[in-house]
């Protein structure tokens, strides 16, 4: 495998599947890995299963799969619960087929010679936890690119010298980081939602926001070029109007501005 798509943080944004999915039929793609996080949210989950379950892409398992499929409902946040309402039997088992929670190897680097080559790893969030951001660090109310130091501590030498490409989610921020003499590390951004906020502490900050500045969705091809891994961070401008209408319908203000604007609210 030398040419491959990568896409992230779907969040149930139906429409903005779509477009990626109609993107990718001009760029000679030859697989697509998808990073996680692809149902949660105020839109359209089960309709993006049935769509997802439709294509012969491989899936890595976010933390949302693994809030809806363990965490009790009445503890779950409101894209979790409503996600957990919509889903049937069979959206539900597809889950399962890629994000079995009995299996605590799940959530940390994952390496699928077979499909993507000996030099390929993949990982929702970072590779010891679909919860931390890779390549940002929260400081203040926003977000900044994390220092070397402390994407070193993330890896947590979890990822072999032979890696040359990694595969990242979870932030919502399409990046490309060269670390060390050959390794890439790409984040393709968020497919179905370009900003969001968030209350979860970190050492430097107590809330951010993740904004992107455009509600265009997102998503990377990787090829190998002269022997070493390249990427193409791709914007694809979309109809967005009708996923800001549906998510105003489900009382979530929040996500139709970031989903027409791609920056969020200030109260």
């Amino acid at each position: 495998m030398v040419r491959f798509a990568l896409v992230s943080d779907i969040h149930g944004n139906l429409a903005a599947l779509d477009a990626v999915v109609a993107d990718m039929r001009h760029r000679q793609i030859q697989c697509v890995v998808n990073l996680g996080d692809t149902l949660s949210g105020p839109l359209l989950p089960l309709e993006t299963a049935r769509r997802l379950q439709s294509l012969p892409w491989l899936h890595v398992a976010g933390n949302h799969e693994r809030q809806v499929l363990r965490t009790p409902t009445e503890r779950q946040n409101l894209s979790d619960a409503y996600t957990s309402a919509q889903l049937d039997t069979a959206a539900k088992n597809w889950i399962a087929a890629h994000a079995d929670p009995s299996d605590p190897r799940l959530h940390q680097a994952q390496f699928w010679p077979e499909q993507l080559g000996e030099d390929v790893a993949l990982c929702h969030g970072s590779p010891r936890s679909d919860m931390e951001y890779l390549l940002e660090t929260p400081e203040g109310d926003s977000t900044r690119l994390a220092s070397p130091a402390e994407i070193e501590e993330r890896l947590a030498g979890l990822i072999p010298q032979h890696i040359r490409l990694l595969a990242c989610g979870h932030s919502h921020v399409p990046r490309a980081v060269r670390w060390g003499s050959d390794l890439l590390i790409v984040n393709p951004g968020s497919v179905g939602l370009p900003a969001y906020d968030d209350d979860h502490p970190y050492p430097l900050s107590r809330f951010h926001r993740i904004e992107n500045g455009s509600p265009d969705a997102r998503y990377a091809v990787v090829e190998i070029s002269g022997g070493h891994w390249r990427c193409e961070l791709i914007s694809v401008p979309y109809d967005h109007e009708p996923m800001a209408l549906l998510a105003e319908q489900r009382q979530r203000p929040d996500w139709a501005h970031a989903l027409r604007t791609g920056r969020m609210p200030r109260h």
